[in-house]
């Protein structure tokens, strides 16, 4: 372990981040989301914050969506073909919003407390499992979050620069109020859904992690293996140390799996949904930059045009790094498996060494 003068930024400030995390996530009445709970609400502020969560979901899903729809023809009404088609597509990607909140919403009054226990709680317990464990891989892991975090903050502040910008357009009269309603209304179901989507990303990280520093521990323990010679009156109780050192990195194998199984059972769902807010969010947001620079020349670039392209660059890297977790999980995987295979025939031919190695690459 790291003494406190040489722990890094993010083990200083890790609670600070999460906090943030969770404060955000009540902003938008989700009590569920809470990375690392300390202690348990009182009974009568937890019922509520779950009941402010129900009626600001509710809102989002029942209330604005009937205002919106009653002036869907002020949203759309404009005399330029191009911007109308933009319009358009711009409120089919908010429908695809609209359709994966109530899918977020549903899924966490079903999986409130599975969110909680099967996945907060047991993240918590594998993080005390592996913390006296190889620290090599919390620097990618640290990477991973500081990363995330600063590109989630950088999109809303983009998000919130193009209202502004709208509002002010509105002051002119070259755009209706409607509109500026509409872009809020937008941006809060864009981080009503990506509160849990972070959620997602943060267990994914985790897990990720967490393979690495078990394919750490078993390569340690397969160097051990290796190292035992025949002969020796302490090779039967080596063989039994090492099975059972064997017996509970196979034990926290399965519970990483069992991690990443139950979030990708909750979020199924919420990830199609967002694939397809990220499809239309593609077509939406080449769309709005054409249609932008089709207006004025290179040199007289405007500030939309600017925000719209940092917005853009923003979302794409977004998905991507979310896909790289996702596929490292794969690779990581498929080094521990390679890991186990590189074992050593035990000496003797010790049966229960045999056995532990055979078990953990069926696990795999």
């Amino acid at each position: 372990m790291t003494s406190p003068d040489e722990s890094t930024f993010w083990e200083r400030h890790e609670l600070k981040f999460y906090q943030y995390g969770h404060v955000y996530a009540l902003i938008y009445g989700q009590v569920v989301i809470d990375y690392v709970p300390q202690k348990a609400l009182k009974r009568g502020v937890k019922v509520l914050l779950i009941v402010y969560g129900h009626l600001f979901s509710l809102l989002l899903i029942v209330v604005l969506p009937g205002y919106f729809c009653y002036h869907f023809g002020t949203l759309t009404d404009t005399l330029d073909l191009r911007l109308q088609l933009l319009f358009y597509v711009t409120f089919a990607n908010t429908a695809i919003k609209y359709a994966t909140v109530i899918v977020t919403y549903v899924a966490n009054t079903v999986h409130f407390e599975a969110i909680n226990q099967r996945c907060t709680v047991q993240r918590m317990h594998l993080e005390r499992e592996f913390k006296n464990g190889p620290q090599e891989p919390r620097k990618p892991f640290e990477f991973l979050m500081y990363f995330k975090f600063c590109l989630i903050n950088l999109m809303m502040m983009v998000q919130v620069c193009g209202i502004f910008l709208q509002y002010g357009e509105t002051e002119k009269g070259a755009m209706n109020q409607v509109r500026v309603h509409f872009s809020i209304y937008a941006f809060v179901l864009w981080n009503y859904t990506e509160n849990m989507a972070d959620y997602c990303y943060w267990i994914n990280a985790s897990v990720l992690k967490y393979y690495r520093q078990l394919n750490l521990q078993l390569d340690a323990l397969r160097q051990e293996v290796d190292r035992l010679r025949p002969g020796g009156g302490m090779l039967l109780h080596r063989c039994c140390l090492l099975s059972d050192r064997l017996e509970e990195l196979r034990r926290r194998c399965r519970e990483i799996h069992d991690l990443q199984r139950e979030s990708f059972r909750m979020h199924q769902f919420q990830l199609i949904g967002l694939m397809l807010s990220t499809l239309i969010n593609n077509l939406t947001n080449f769309y709005t930059l054409f249609h932008m620079l089709a207006k004025q020349s290179l040199e007289e670039v405007s500030y939309p045009v600017v925000v719209g392209s940092v917005y853009a660059t923003g979302f794409y890297i977004d998905t991507y790094i979310v896909t790289l977790v996702n596929e490292h999980i794969k690779l990581e995987l498929e080094n521990v498996a390679l890991t186990v295979r590189r074992f050593a025939e035990p000496p003797a031919r010790d049966e229960r060494l045999t056995r532990e190695v055979i078990d953990l690459l069926r696990l795999i």
